[in-house]
C-alpha cells in the first residue's frame, strides 16, 4: 500500500471547491442581484454545496486511509480545502467589485427598493434597510475582506471540526489499545 500524502486530498479537494465557489459567487452576482431573496437564497446554497465539499473531502480523505482515520488527519485535509476556499472568495470578491463591476452595490440598492417598494414595505423598513448597504459596501474593502478571512476560517473550522469528529474511525489495533491498554 502506497504511503497516502497527507495534503494531497486537502489540495485536490481545495482546487476543485475553490473552482466550485468561483463560480458559485459568478452566478450569484451576475443573476441573482436583481433580486434580494434569490440574492440571499443562492448565498444560502451555495455556503451549504461548500460545507458539502468540505464533508467529501473528510470521506475521500477517510477512504485513502483504507476507511480508518483519526480526527486529525481528517481535519487537516479540509482545514487545506478551507484556506483555499476562502482565498478564492477574498480574490475572486477584490477583482470582482473593484474591476469587473463597481457599481454592483449601487445596482444592488437600486433593485432591492425596487422590491420593497412594489411589496409596499413601509417606509422605516425601506430606510433602515438602504442605510445597510454602506455597511455592506464597506464588507467588501480590502482590510474587511482579509479580516474576515480570519472570522470565516475559524467558523468554517467549527463545521470542518464536526465533520472530522464524526468520519474519525480507529483501526481495530489503536481502539483494542485505547480499550485495554495492558
Amino acid at each position: 500500500m502506497n504511503p497516502a500524502s497527507k495534503y494531497k486530498i486537502g489540495l485536490r479537494y481545495g482546487i476543485i471547491t475553490g473552482s466550485l465557489y468561483f463560480v458559485l459567487l459568478f452566478c450569484r452576482y451576475k443573476l441573482f442581484a436583481t433580486n434580494p431573496r434569490y440574492f440571499v437564497l443562492s448565498a444560502v446554497i451555495s455556503y451549504l454545496v461548500i460545507l458539502m465539499m468540505y464533508l467529501f473531502t473528510g470521506i475521500a480523505r477517510k477512504n485513502e486511509l483504507g476507511g480508518y482515520a483519526g480526527m486529525k488527519e481528517i481535519f487537516t485535509s479540509i482545514f487545506i480545502v478551507i484556506l483555499i476556499t476562502e482565498l478564492v472568495y477574498i480574490v475572486f470578491n477584490l477583482i470582482y467589485f473593484n474591476i469587473v463591476d463597481p457599481t454592483f452595490w449601487k445596482n444592488f440598492q437600486t433593485s432591492t427598493l425596487k422590491e420593497l417598494q412594489k411589496i409596499q414595505a413601509p417606509g422605516e423598513q425601506i430606510e433602515q434597510q438602504m442605510k445597510t448597504f454602506k455597511d455592506m459596501e464597506q464588507q467588501t474593502s480590502v482590510a474587511n475582506l482579509i479580516k474576515g478571512y480570519g472570522i470565516s476560517v475559524v467558523i468554517d473550522s467549527v463545521f470542518g471540526l464536526i465533520f472530522a469528529i464524526i468520519l474519525r474511525k480507529h483501526s481495530p489495533v489503536v481502539s483494542n489499545i485505547l480499550e485495554d491498554p495492558k
